[in-house]
C-alpha cells in the first residue's frame, strides 16, 4: 500500500444500542433540541459497505466524542435531549470498558477527524473485496475499516479488482467459515502498481459505477468493472496467460 495512505479501524462505542440510533429516534431528539443535530452523524455498519458505493441504512451515531485534535470532549449536559436518551442506558454505559471521561463519552479516538475527509471504507470480513469511496462526512463502526490519503478513487478501483481479489484470497487469513479477513495488515501488504498514464481512466470508471448505483444499487455495472479489470491487469503487466490463470482460479 502507498506510504501516503492512512488506515484506521471503525469506531467502537462499547454499547451500540445506546449510541447508534435510527432516523426516527434522531428526528425525535432533534425536535426536542435542534442543537442535537450537531453531534449526530451518519454511520455505516460493515454490511452497509458494498463495492464502490456504501448503502447507508439510515443509522446515526451519537457522537459524544472524548476530544480530538484540539477539539474538547463533548459535554453531554449541553445536550439535554441526548443526555436523557443515554440515561435510559446508563447502567450499561457506566460499566463498559470502552468509554471516555464520563459514561456518556465515547472512547478516545485520535483519528476522529479522518471521517470528515475523502475516504474509502471496506468491510472487515467478506469473501471478496468490498471497497466503497465517499467524499462525505460519514462514520463506520468496528466491523469496517477506513482509508484516507491520496488517489483514493484510483485505489478504490484497484482494490475492487479481480486481480487483488485473487491476491488476497491466496495470502490472507480466513475465518473458520472461509470468509477472508480484510484486516489492516492484509490491505497494507497489497502491492499497488506505480502511477502511470493508464490510471487516469480508473477514477472515471469508479464515478460511473457510483452514479449508476446511486439510482439502483443492484444495477448491472459489469462492463465498467470489466474495464477496470482490464486496466488493472495492464498496470501490473500481466500476460494473457497470467490473466487467464487468475480468472480461472477466481471463477471456476
Amino acid at each position: 500500500m502507498e506510504p501516503d495512505i492512512s488506515i484506521y479501524r471503525g469506531l467502537l462505542t462499547g454499547y451500540n444500542q445506546a449510541f447508534i440510533i435510527d432516523t426516527e429516534t434522531r428526528d425525535r431528539l432533534v425536535a426536542k433540541d435542534p442543537r442535537t443535530a450537531d453531534i449526530i452523524k451518519p454511520i455505516l455498519r460493515g454490511r452497509d459497505i458494498k463495492r464502490y458505493r456504501a448503502e447507508w441504512a439510515g443509522l446515526w451515531l451519537i457522537d459524544t466524542h472524548n476530544g480530538h485534535s484540539g477539539v474538547p470532549p463533548i459535554a453531554v449536559d449541553d445536550y439535554p435531549a441526548i443526555k436523557s436518551h443515554l440515561d435510559g442506558f446508563y447502567t450499561h454505559l457506566a460499566k463498559r470498558r470502552d468509554r471516555g471521561i464520563t459514561p456518556y463519552n465515547l472512547r478516545n479516538c485520535v483519528y476522529h477527524a479522518e471521517f470528515k475527509k475523502e475516504k474509502v471504507f471496506w468491510m472487515h470480513m467478506s469473501p471478496t473485496g468490498r471497497f466503497a469511496y465517499s467524499a462525505l462526512e460519514l462514520y463506520c463502526n468496528q466491523k469496517a475499516f477506513v482509508m484516507t490519503g491520496a488517489d483514493l478513487q484510483y485505489l478504490c478501483a484497484v482494490l475492487n479488482s479481480s486481480l487483488v481479489a485473487w491476491f488476497v484470497r491466496n495470502t490472507a487469513v480466513t475465518t473458520g467459515m472461509g470468509l477472508i479477513q480484510w484486516d489492516k495488515f492484509t490491505v497494507e501488504k497489497i502491492p499497488v502498481p506505480d502511477r502511470s498514464s493508464q490510471m487516469a481512466g480508473l477514477p472515471l470508471l469508479v464515478n460511473r459505477i457510483r452514479s449508476v448505483r446511486a439510482v439502483d444499487q443492484a444495477a448491472n455495472t459489469g462492463q465498467f468493472e470489466r474495464d477496470i479489470n482490464r486496466i488493472v491487469y495492464s498496470l501490473y503487466e500481466l500476460t494473457e496467460k497470467e490473466i487467464e490463470s487468475v480468472e480461472q482460479q477466481l471463477y471456476r
